[in-house]
């Protein structure tokens, strides 16, 4: 079988706190599927793709709902380790006013830190059309093999695109120098990367957007997607740059909200036909991409939790009507 989109790295609990401030002031936490790629999964397949997962959790009570959670999804769990030696990954995640979030992570001695890459079959991410990835998979070097034996798969096929989001934790790397330079290495071979703004600043130095893209396309060909929170997102692909206007929606939690944008831009991707590799879209054609992408990540914002507020293609197409849609028409900038 030929995936639509395979995703490797992190799958974890995030247990979300139940009212807006400080962690330490939570009254409780809400127990949720999480991890970014695995938020990418499983969003691509709510809106129609066909969707594995590789990586790896405990042989635990957690690491089985985690992989309940991904088969209740339609996620194929070929690629999922559960592994006796080392526990699930958790996060303890607190909300803002803003609906944006902090993390507090117990990721020391976890399965993902202890799996190696005959525990996982790797080739699977030579067996679809695009391969998805971040960089929490690169930081311990367990996964960091995990993730290059399947990019070499990935690479081997010579037809499937790869795609790469950052997501950037820093509190997480052994150092923010460690983690620039491993995550531009990364973005070299991708033909695909996504970021938000705040990531686009560090890694490039650059506070002004379009500057920060450009110096951005400087070290690579592969198409930048920048999301900007309520904003909407920017996006640049070979001689096509534009920006794309948010949607006002009443944001609860903004966690998940960056991995449905790029759930929803992948899935009208896919909708192209052959090979996606030397793809260069027309620029209305990436405004609708992106215009559909940010009605996804809108709408994963008006839950709390990642991977229970995705929505399905039908949530999506009722949600872009007319008037949601009026004043936000994709204005495609001149080329570049």
């Amino acid at each position: 079988m030929t995936f639509d989109i395979v995703c490797l790295g992190e799958l974890l609990i995030d247990f979300v706190a139940t009212a807006t401030g400080p962690l330490r002031d939570a009254p409780g936490f809400v127990k949720a599927a999480g991890g970014a790629p695995a938020n990418v999964a499983v969003a691509a397949a709510r809106l129609g793709r066909t969707a594995a997962f590789l990586g790896a959790v405990g042989q635990d009570e957690f690491g089985n709902f985690l992989r309940d959670q991904l088969e209740s999804n339609r996620v194929d769990v070929r690629g999922l380790c559960l592994l006796r030696r080392g526990s699930t990954p958790l996060a303890f995640v607190s909300l803002k006013e803003n609906a944006e979030r902090d993390f507090l992570f117990h990721w020391r001695d976890t399965a993902d830190h202890l799996v190696k890459p005959r525990d996982i079959p790797c080739e699977l991410a030579g067996d679809c059309r695009i391969f998805h990835y971040g960089s929490i998979s690169l930081i311990h070097p367990a996964m960091r093999a995990v993730t290059r034996r399947a990019l070499q798969a990935a690479r081997k096929s010579r037809s499937v695109f790869v795609s790469c989001d950052p997501n950037l934790r820093l509190n997480l790397w052994r150092s923010p120098e460690q983690a620039r330079k491993t995550i531009m290495k990364t973005i070299e071979s991708a033909h695909l990367v996504k970021i938000n703004d705040e990531e686009l600043g560090f890694l490039t130095g650059k506070k002004n957007l379009r500057r920060g893209m450009r110096a951005l396309a400087g070290i690579t060909d592969a198409a930048i997607l920048v999301t900007r929170g309520p904003a909407g997102a920017a996006y640049r692909w070979g001689k096509s740059e534009g920006e794309v206007a948010g949607f006002a929606v009443s944001a609860i939690d903004s966690t998940g909200a960056g991995d449905g944008f790029v759930a929803g831009f992948l899935s009208r991707l896919l909708e192209t036909r052959g090979s996606l590799r030397g793809l260069q879209p027309e620029a209305e054609t990436l405004a609708r991409w992106v215009l559909y992408a940010n009605a996804v990540g809108a709408l994963a914002t008006t839950k709390r939790g990642a991977i229970p507020a995705f929505p399905f293609a039908s949530d999506v197409e009722a949600f872009l009507t007319p008037e949601t849609q009026r004043g936000r028409q994709p204005q495609p900038n001149r080329a570049v």
